[in-house]
């Protein structure tokens, strides 16, 4: 997948909050296919700003879990394994891997 534009949260108005899905990137510009979704609040230094502990251009939230949280909740209790992964990821991949089924974008 070629990289999307970024765009910061300080000009969508979105925030890192529960249920919030971003995407992951190393500079701006460079995200492709992989996202994240947030898991409880606290998680706003993720926005862009100068506490987000990066380059003041945060993570780009595009969108947000509108129902089945209870199903992330437990995606995220799933076991992971040691060995699968890179760098920082390493040991942070869920083993056996979930399937997503569909996403589809709401009015």
């Amino acid at each position: 997948m070629p990289p999307v534009a970024h765009e910061p949260t300080s000009r969508t108005g979105l925030s890192h909050v529960d249920g919030a899905v971003s995407m992951a990137r190393g500079s701006p510009g460079s995200a492709t296919a992989d996202f994240f979704i947030i898991v409880g609040d606290g998680m706003t230094a993720l926005d862009a700003g100068p506490n987000d502990g990066g380059d003041g251009l945060g993570y780009a939230v595009f969108g947000r879990v509108a129902e089945g949280m209870e199903v992330v909740r437990q995606i995220l209790d799933s076991p992971t394994s040691p060995t699968e992964g890179e760098g920082a990821m390493r040991g942070q991949m869920l083993a056996p891997r979930v399937r997503i089924a569909s996403a589809r974008r709401l009015p």
